[in-house]
């Protein structure tokens, strides 16, 4: 005769499929979650941001719809309580709105107690409010920590410059943001006659962008911090940084290395064409090599001819026959039209045959 035992549950008395607890007095004995029937999540009311806790996080989601359902998850996520007694849990939760302010989330619970799996479901109703986040409310209200003050040596910078500075600023802002610096916006541009003010909401993203300039397009800065306040028993500064461009710029001609340079870049270092041999050369921006002249004053005359490494040329003013080194760059005909300069060290010609950068 073959016999067979039987599994009871200890707490009921009930016939039971595995050792210990039956299905429901395990249900009973242990609560794998708890979480609210109701909720509320906050979202940013102007940029895609959205509060957990007490933070304010910003995302890169495009819709209403989306920014309310990540709330939401992540509110619930924070608020359940798994019991400690579960190995391994697995927290999944959906979302669907009921009307435009309000969700009805699922929440279920994957894992094991004692070995044996469990699976609990819950719906949560999220409310949906709006606010205006901690950074929009600063942007709304002029905040900023630092002041970029963009400015040229001895001279006006030019409007190129300065929208050259400005794509240089949103380019780093753009990187700091996604660095997770959520004070790295320009709260407000002031255009004068001298430059341009940038202020900003980050002092960390104002001096990249400050450093960035200059890595550029040369020139210094000056880093002027000013005590405006206090908070928690330490001292707020405002800080201005003073970017000062050259006041070399490409199209002028300077005096570097005993003769006479058309000046193309300018950065940390400056660099262009020998006037007199035609190949590049450079210095560092440091050293100011002293400007001379313009090729914006440069005037056409006529290239005469060319005999090997010389050339003759005439004088643009008395209209008498020079000869002059032959530059490397010279691609002009006898009889052609070519750009000159003349300073106190001679007539020189012009690469390209034009008259330098307005």
């Amino acid at each position: 005769m073959v016999t067979t035992s039987s599994l009871f549950c200890p707490r009921c008395g009930k016939e039971t499929q595995h050792e210990g607890l039956c299905e429901a007095c395990f249900a009973d004995k242990y609560v794998v979650f708890e979480v609210p029937q109701v909720m509320e999540a906050v979202i940013c009311a102007k940029c895609p941001a959205y509060k957990a806790g007490e933070r304010w996080v910003l995302t890169k989601l495009k819709t209403y719809e989306e920014l309310a359902k990540k709330a939401a998850s992540k509110d619930i996520r924070l608020a359940i309580k798994v019991n400690k007694e579960v190995r391994d849990p697995a927290i999944l939760v959906t979302s669907d709105f009921i009307n435009p302010n309000i969700l009805k989330a699922r929440v279920s619970v994957d894992g094991t107690i004692e070995g044996r799996p469990v699976k609990t479901e819950a719906e949560v109703e999220v409310r949906i409010r709006k606010e205006t986040c901690d950074i929009c409310s600063r942007i709304a209200g002029g905040y900023y920590e630092a002041i970029i003050q963009v400015r040229a040596s001895g001279r006006l910078p030019t409007k190129k410059e300065l929208a050259r500075c400005m794509k240089i600023a949103d380019d780093n802002m753009v990187r700091a943001e996604k660095a997770g610096d959520r004070l790295a916006f320009v709260s407000d541009v002031m255009e004068l006659p001298e430059g341009t003010d940038l202020y900003m909401g980050s002092t960390t993203a104002a001096r990249q962008i400050s450093r960035a300039i200059v890595n550029e397009m040369g020139g210094t800065i000056i880093e002027s911090p000013k005590l405006v306040g206090e908070k928690e028993g330490k001292g707020l500064y405002r800080v201005t940084f003073a970017v000062r461009l050259p006041g070399i710029v490409p199209g002028d001609i300077v005096r570097m290395h005993n003769s006479l340079v058309l000046v193309e870049k300018v950065g940390r270092r400056i660099s262009g064409t020998d006037l007199a041999t035609g190949f590049s050369t450079s210095i560092e921006a440091e050293e100011e090599p002293p400007k001379a002249a313009s090729a914006r004053e440069g005037t056409s005359t006529v290239l005469v001819s060319e005999d090997g490494n010389s050339i003759q040329i005439l004088d643009p003013e008395s209209y008498v026959p020079l000869t002059i080194r032959k530059p490397a760059f010279l691609n002009k005909k006898p009889g052609e039209d070519v750009q000159v300069i003349k300073t106190r060290e001679g007539v020189f010609l012009l690469p390209g045959g034009g008259r330098g950068e307005e």
